[in-house]
């Protein structure tokens, strides 16, 4: 069960988003995530516990854009792996045409009509703390979350905050701005060497601060209510 938090809709220029659909997507999510679990442990392999957790987190992401998209038709799945923003706003039949020429292209550049990004993260651990995927980390992350983005611009953030509750990855919390300005990431870090990372910029604690003031659902589970109901 998820305890609202803020119950106040995501507003666009043309659409709005209730925070009843941003649950449903994330239930939606932890019950497919749950699914690929239990499919994997049947042959003796939990696929969550050997996973980079980088990877993993990217993998939730994807799935609640996904399922947020089915949720809210009003949303599409942007078509292109690196478009911006995650989910579109295709709420008129203008925005629709455009839509369908920008995905003819595979564009890369930012939808004209803007839309929510999307962006999880498992937090990052305390220094000299050892962590296991499939262990629970509330009690062991740093204690403001930092999303990572592919540049300074990101706005309009929805932030997900994932953890391991009983060895399974789940969405525990989220939250959004439309408040992020430049100075509230840092400056884009390029890849080094032969890394298969890209560029990214990491958001900053005013950021942070933005997004948890924006918080919309908890797990409602008294632990991780304290941990972001605290002052920062």
């Amino acid at each position: 069960m998820y305890h609202i938090v803020h119950n106040l809709p995501i507003i666009l220029s043309n659409l709005q988003v209730d925070v009843s659909d941003i649950v449903s997507a994330i239930e939606s999510t932890n019950h497919k995530i749950y699914a690929i679990a239990n499919s994997t442990k049947n042959f003796s392999v939990d696929i969550f516990k050997i996973i980079d957790l980088r990877t993993l987190s990217g993998a939730i992401g994807e799935t609640f854009v996904s399922e947020m998209a089915k949720v809210c038709p009003a949303l599409k799945k942007n078509p292109s792996i690196d478009g911006y923003p995650d989910l579109v706003q295709c709420s008129t039949p203008e925005m629709l045409t455009y839509f369908k020429e920008y995905a003819s292209k595979d564009s890369k550049e930012a939808f004209y009509y803007g839309g929510i990004e999307v962006k999880n993260t498992f937090g990052y651990k305390k220094n000299k703390v050892e962590l296991f995927n499939g262990e629970q980390r509330i009690d062991f992350i740093k204690k403001d979350l930092e999303w990572k983005a592919h540049h300074q611009k990101t706005n309009h953030l929805l932030g997900l905050y994932s953890d391991f509750i009983n060895g399974y990855p789940t969405i525990v919390a989220a939250f959004y701005s439309d408040k992020l300005v430049p100075d509230d990431w840092t400056i884009k870090a390029e890849p080094k060497g032969n890394s298969a990372m890209t560029s990214f910029s990491t958001m900053q604690k005013t950021g942070f601060i933005k997004m948890l003031r924006g918080m919309l659902v908890c797990l409602d589970d008294s632990k991780y209510i304290k941990f972001f109901t605290r002052e920062v």
